[in-house]
């Protein structure tokens, strides 16, 4: 609870901050938290319910009202099924027009047009090769910090390869956008986490403080978050999806079969 309580600070502390410094365009930071932090907290509420036992639904315990206002989060203000499609295509819409525009361009034989379709090329292959540097002043997140610019190129691959096999289809596969989804929530979060916890390791060892209970959390939390974001990535192309949607199919069509025949 505690790693995931920092986490979410952190994240609404950088997503407000693009808010007040002018930022038009915060629309995916927001989907991100609000789907993270709903999540999590019905985690956390969840999670203490049970620690209470029986005794977490008497009258005078708060957890039952907290358990269900922490239910409600997750369908208000745009379910998080629909903003975590959200999140995904509106993530991808910009390799994906580049990969358009190189598609449609280099099928024209006018030479400004190869130009440009050279251009957008180069600038895929660049953020494909290249590795990310995640700039943090403390040493001790340099590790950290070098695993997450390698797994921003992960993801970046993951995108890119999605994007070429499935092309617009890509569009009503929630299965697929789900897991590319939580890779970039984690991925955020944990870059999030690393700039509260390098700014706060940085001013403990100005004044000369010990390690705080937040900067284990937060260590915690970017050792867990690091493993999801590696098995979203794995799952891309290694999962049980036909089998869901065969089974899925075929109670859906076996229930309305039954429906149909009025029995």
């Amino acid at each position: 609870m505690a790693a995931d309580v920092y986490a979410m600070e952190a994240m609404t502390q950088v997503t407000a901050s693009l808010i007040d410094r002018g930022f038009e365009d915060y629309m995916i930071e927001t989907a991100m938290l609000k789907v993270f932090t709903t999540e999590r907290l019905w985690d956390a509420v969840n999670d203490c319910f049970q620690i209470h036992g029986g005794s977490a639904y008497f009258d005078d315990s708060p957890l039952g009202r907290m358990l269900r206002d922490a239910r409600i989060n997750q369908i208000g203000e745009g379910s998080n099924e629909v903003l975590t499609s959200f999140i995904a295509l509106v993530g991808m819409r910009g390799p994906g027009m580049e990969f358009k525009e190189i598609l449609d361009t280099v099928m024209k034989p006018w030479r400004a047009e190869r130009n440009k379709a050279f251009g957008a090329g180069l600038k895929r292959l660049s953020a494909a090769v290249k590795v990310p540097e995640v700039p943090v002043r403390h040493e001790q997140l340099r590790s950290y910090a070098s695993q997450l610019g390698r797994l921003v190129w992960r993801f970046n691959f993951a995108v890119n390869k999605a994007l070429i096999t499935y092309r617009e289809p890509v569009m009503d596969m929630q299965l697929i956008q789900e897991r590319i989804a939580v890779a970039a929530m984690e991925l955020f979060a944990t870059t999030c986490v690393l700039s509260r916890w390098d700014s706060e390791l940085t001013k403990s060892g100005r004044n000369g403080h010990s390690v705080t209970t937040e900067q284990v959390a937060a260590d915690l939390f970017v050792r867990r978050s690091i493993r999801k974001i590696k098995e979203a990535l794995r799952d891309l192309g290694d999962n049980d999806d036909r089998a869901l949607l065969a089974t899925a199919n075929a109670v859906l069509g076996q229930r309305a079969s039954i429906s149909r025949n009025g029995s």
